[in-house]
């Protein structure tokens, strides 16, 4: 390597730094919600946290240009991307449920007291709105965890359109 080239950064160092600081962001957002007994699973803060999210995912991606040579192909942002997703899903879900399995249990009850209100103003029938509750306590955790790889896959391939930067030089 001479003087003129920059060795690239790592893409994994990047992704888990970055990871970890929007798993740590979730789950503060999470403990204030929870602590102030409010619903931290209410949609209203789905907006709030995808716009964080996309913001982290710009910051990881302008970090590894500017340590690097400048440029982020759209397979390195991609991969930067998908370990920031895995980080946050794994270690964001794993506090989510030690904290309503252990910590406060009564969270999730806030939460499906909310779905149930939900459908009663849908006028669902009572014995309907019984059985989807247990079923959503029986699938809540495996389907957050699907969805949330889904959505951020999603965010990741769009947003890694707009922040690569292709080198113009082929690379040897």
């Amino acid at each position: 390597m001479t003087d003129s080239e920059v060795k690239p950064p790592s893409i994994m160092n990047i992704g888990l730094k970055y990871g970890l600081i929007s798993t740590g962001i979730g789950i503060l957002m999470f403990l204030a919600l929870a602590l102030s007994a409010a619903n931290p699973f209410d949609n209203t803060w789905g907006w709030v946290r995808i716009a964080i999210s996309i913001v982290i995912i710009v910051l990881a991606h302008r970090e590894f240009k500017n340590s690097g040579d400048g440029f982020m192909s759209y397979g390195q942002g991609f991969k930067i991307g998908l370990i920031m997703i895995l980080v946050g899903i794994v270690v964001g879900n794993l506090f989510t449920w030690f904290y309503t399995a252990v910590v406060d249990p009564g969270v999730m009850d806030i939460f499906y007291d909310a779905q149930r209100t939900q459908m009663e103003g849908n006028n669902m029938p009572d014995e309907q709105i019984d059985v989807a509750i247990e079923w959503t306590k029986k699938l809540f955790w495996p389907i957050a965890f699907v969805f949330g790889i889904i959505g951020g896959l999603i965010g990741v391939l769009i947003i890694t359109i707009f922040t690569k930067k292709e080198n113009p030089e082929p690379q040897i």
